[in-house]
């Protein structure tokens, strides 16, 4: 009798353990969808791009009384569609206002300041020595930098003093295209001009 129960016992508990180990497997095999499956979806997405970029930011840091404003830094100047006919012997085109934004000037450290322009100057011959020399398809004009009183500001020279206050300042100027004293000398096209400033204070 003994031996029968025991049989018995070991028919159960033998069921059980493969009931029991059967479970185990389904819950891995269960686990082990449900990883696969995240891992796929974390593939379907980062393979997924909606746009993206880059953005590089620049600037220095000068030892000097004012700070620069940004768009004061590399200005582009429009002069204008201006006739030949106009410019010949020596005439001038419309001046246009041009500026130097200055930003948290402290007059502790300077009250005054000039500017000075620097860049490739014109042809003398052609009367052009005062302004600033044209590349590109037009030519025998100069292009001229001046104060708010007319005051011609040569390439390499130094503006006016300009009194400073403690915060904002703005120098202003102007500009305009000059033609070469022989009319002849005027060709039509497209052309530019750099001035380069370099500020200076006192």
């Amino acid at each position: 009798m003994p031996s029968k129960v025991n049989a018995r016992i070991r028919a159960n508990y033998s069921i059980i353990s493969f009931i029991w180990m059967k479970q185990v497997m389904n819950l891995k095999k269960a686990l082990l969808a449900v990883i696969v499956s995240s891992v796929v979806s974390m593939g379907a997405n980062a393979a997924t791009d909606e746009g993206h970029g880059k953005i590089t930011f620049k600037g220095s840091i000068i030892e000097a009384a004012c700070s620069i404003d940004a768009k004061s830094l590399d200005q582009s100047i429009q002069l204008g569609a201006i006739s030949k006919k106009h410019l010949g012997g020596g005439g001038k085109s419309t001046p246009v206002p041009l500026s130097i934004q200055l930003h948290d000037c402290d007059t502790d450290t300077a009250k005054t300041a000039t500017v000075t322009f620097n860049g490739t100057k014109g042809d003398d011959k052609e009367g052009l020595s005062s302004g600033f020399a044209v590349t590109g398809q037009g030519a025998g004009v100069g292009v001229v930098i001046t104060d708010l009183g007319g005051n011609v500001i040569a390439p390499g020279g130094a503006s006016e003093v300009f009194n400073i206050n403690d915060g904002d300042n703005e120098l202003e100027f102007q500009a305009y295209v000059q033609g070469a004293s022989a009319s002849a000398s005027v060709i039509p096209g497209s052309f530019q001009s750099v001035a380069n400033f370099v500020m200076s204070y006192q």
